[in-house]
């Protein structure tokens, strides 16, 4: 495997509340893509709002 990064373009289209952002978010976390510390932000918020 290469330790070179390469980019990639990706469009999401897809009607409101379809998920777009979610699935965004879910990739940036399962690559360690996200900013250190941002996903446990996003916890905390999530636990002090009730949601999953």
């Amino acid at each position: 495997m290469s330790s070179q990064n390469e980019e990639m373009s990706l469009v999401f289209a897809g009607h409101v509340d379809h998920g777009k952002s979610t699935i965004l978010g879910r990739m940036l976390a399962d690559t360690d893509s996200l900013p250190e510390g941002k996903l446990e932000q996003v916890k905390e918020n999530c636990r002090r709002n009730s949601k999953p």
